[in-house]
């Protein structure tokens, strides 16, 4: 191949992809303020809501049995309740708004006395976050008075408190603070560099193949003292170039997006932190690499198919697809790297980033994933070539698939 005539067709190609000005903004500037943007938003007014939930008073309906309780004391106590004593039925609790109904039994306090219990029952709209949030605020005054009354029998008995807790369980953690960091990341992070390289590199593959051929721009291409496989090598790079920008700069927009969410909430950033070891960083830049050239050929083997813009497009979900169900699976239990996940694509790449993140990634498994890696990228690209080299694909004919591969 002559290297001269590869690197004109992949500046002719990025040079064309510089000059729509909507691929710009859709795979560089966008990603990079999109992200920050919309945490921010989302985060004030997270912010904004939580205050108005706080600051919103909620009617709560308690019947005149329970005066004289401890459930009276809290209601009336508890900011943001606006307390009234009066029977009520489940019905009429319908239809009032952020209201909050709780029934006491008559013979409460003789029930506490007698050692006995008494039955509390509350009524809200479990739908109603406010309602639900206040519910939980009086439930756990609740839990307190009950915890203290439990005490005061213990003690009247004679008994001490671990008399009616003969267990005591504790849960230690063996992983640390950046481990499970790690293991949170890992289980998302890599779905979504997936997802950035796709998107990076399906839409320029549409407009260089698809794109091309609406316009009568590809044929004239072939024309030219050009080989096939120089054009299809600086059409590649281009798709490649573009896949791994627009990777890039999805993945620190939305670094910075999380960590300015987390300043905003009042986190400390530091926790933010991961553990990745210089091998590790190795590993992770050759899998994205060599993801990037999986799926920049595989958009541009299987979009070439396409006749026009239309067509190509109704590709795109399809493939996807092919990278979001692989990516989802990592989600499930007991999903691990091993000698035999790492053979199956897609998947292979998002457990292997995961083990990468967590720290407990071995070498021979993630050798056996970068071969089979670049064994799936080297058959994408070897499709990728059949299919340019089809004059019908070129002139944009009727496929015959089965000539496609006896070639």
């Amino acid at each position: 191949m002559r290297f001269s005539i590869i690197k004109t067709i992949f500046q002719k190609e990025l040079k064309e992809v510089l000059r729509d000005r909507r691929m710009i903004y859709l795979i560089i500037l966008l990603p990079f303020f999109l992200y920050p943007a919309l945490f921010y938003l989302i985060g004030k007014v997270g912010q904004n809501q939580q205050k108005q939930m706080s600051e919103e008073s909620v009617q709560v309906l308690l019947n005149p049995d329970a005066e004289q309780t401890a459930v009276y004391e809290i209601v009336k106590n508890t900011a943001g309740f606006d307390l009234s004593l009066r029977n009520f039925d489940q019905s009429e609790l319908d239809v009032l708004k952020n209201t909050i109904g709780i029934q006491v039994t008559a013979d409460y306090n003789q029930q506490i006395a007698q050692n006995g219990t008494a039955q509390i029952e509350i009524f809200a709209n479990q739908s109603n976050d406010l309602l639900k949030k206040r519910q939980n605020l009086i439930i756990q005054q609740l839990e307190t008075i009950n915890q203290q009354i439990l005490l005061q029998r213990l003690d009247s008995a004679g008994l001490e408190q671990s008399f009616i807790q003969p267990l005591n369980i504790k849960k230690t953690d063996l992983a640390s603070t950046k481990v499970r960091l790690g293991k949170a990341i890992g289980s998302y992070l890599p779905m979504m560099l997936l997802l950035f390289i796709f998107m990076g590199a399906i839409y320029i593959a549409i407009d260089i193949t698809a794109g091309e051929k609406e316009r009568r721009t590809l044929q004239t291409l072939f024309t030219t003292p050009s080989r096939v496989g120089e054009i299809i090598a600086g059409k590649f790079l281009a798709v490649l170039a573009v896949a791994l920008t627009s990777a890039f700069m999805n993945l620190s927009s939305l670094v910075v997006a999380i960590l300015l969410q987390a300043k905003l909430m009042g986190g400390n950033i530091s926790k933010f932190a991961i553990d990745v070891s210089p091998t590790g960083w190795v590993w992770l830049i050759l899998l994205i690499v060599l993801s990037a050239i999986l799926l920049a050929a595989m958009s541009l083997a299987v979009v070439l198919l396409a006749n026009s813009y239309k067509e190509a497009q109704s590709y795109v979900s399809p493939l996807m697809m092919l990278v979001l169900i692989p990516a989802i699976l990592v989600q499930m239990p007991g999903m691990e790297l091993n000698m035999t996940t790492a053979c199956i694509p897609i998947l292979n790449i998002c457990l292997a980033m995961g083990a990468i993140f967590k720290g407990t990634f071995s070498i021979g498994a993630m050798a056996l994933t970068v071969v089979f890696l670049a064994v799936y990228s080297a058959i994408a690209l070897y499709f990728a070539s059949l299919v340019f080299r089809n004059e019908n694909v070129i002139t944009g004919e009727k496929v015959n698939f089965k000539q496609l591969f006896a070639n």
